[in-house]
């Protein structure tokens, strides 16, 4: 028969017993407590930029804008480069147009959730990835389209941006539809990440002579597709920049803190 010490608890009726931990040496200064106690979860698994990459769609209304889609490519893995397309549809309000251009986005340290550079706050025009395959904006949410593919940074050079463009600046209110401005310039590259353009813009049957001088823009080291003017290319806060899809196409609307008030677009397409 087992001996219990004068000094021992019996257990109670219904309690679960807990194996004794063992008691830990002091730790000698120095040294390092090495444990093997694994740490909590920290919320949803860390996405590289290769997975979030796509083709993506909105089945509902996105930044005030129907027919969203939204193409992701990356540039390392903190950032990305999208190219999203939509439309303003408000007949009611006489507000109707397309809407095409490019942006980078900067990770969120530690999230899925990458930042528009163009605001100061670091809590304001988040895009958020997650592992189903949605991205999620303030004002609605993108889905990765089925058979979507990884992609990959496909870099526009500027010699192939050479060459006769014409081009529009709109806006989707319509009765400002008259006051469009056409474009017919001529790109001349530079180096590999700038190029001149020089050409005509018309407005109320005004001609109006052009001469500029674009710069590519770098976003932690790796290029972008997008072309600042040399003048303007350090304000982020009142871009206007020009982004290219591909060597033939170029878009590009105003910085988000003017979209209140001066909501336009700019297209234009190489011809020759």
């Amino acid at each position: 028969m087992e001996l219990v010490p004068e000094d021992a608890t019996a257990p109670v009726m219904g309690e679960v017993l807990q194996p004794e931990q063992e008691e830990r040496a002091p730790v000698a200064a120095g040294e390092v407590e090495v444990t093997t106690e694994q740490p909590e979860a920290a919320g949803d698994e860390l996405l590289s930029t290769d997975e979030i990459s796509g083709e993506y769609s909105a089945p509902g209304c996105v930044d005030a804008k129907i027919c969203n889609s939204m193409t992701v490519a990356p540039l390392g893995p903190d950032a990305i480069e999208t190219w999203r397309t939509g439309c303003c549809f408000f007949p009611c309000l006489a507000i109707l147009g397309p809407v095409a251009g490019g942006e980078v986005w900067t990770r969120k340290p530690g999230t899925n959730a990458f930042l528009n550079p163009q605001y100061t706050d670091p809590n304001s025009d988040l895009m958020k990835f997650s592992a189903d395959g949605t991205a999620k904006v303030e004002s609605g949410g993108y889905k990765k389209r089925p058979g979507s593919q990884k992609r990959t940074f496909q870099k526009v050079e500027t010699r192939d941006l050479a060459g006769k463009w014409v081009g529009c600046v709109c806006g989707p209110f319509v009765p400002f539809w008259p006051l469009s401005c056409f474009y017919c310039t001529r790109k001349k590259a530079l180096n590999e990440d700038q190029y001149a353009e020089s050409g005509l813009a018309c407005c109320l049957c005004l001609p109006c002579p052009i001469s500029e001088t674009r710069t590519r823009k770098y976003v932690n080291g790796h290029a972008t597709n997008g072309f600042a003017l040399d003048y303007n290319r350090d304000n982020d806060q009142f871009p206007f920049d020009q982004w290219h899809r591909d060597p033939g196409c170029a878009a590009g609307d105003p910085a988000p803190t003017l979209r209140p008030l001066f909501f336009c677009t700019f297209f234009a397409k190489k011809v020759g």
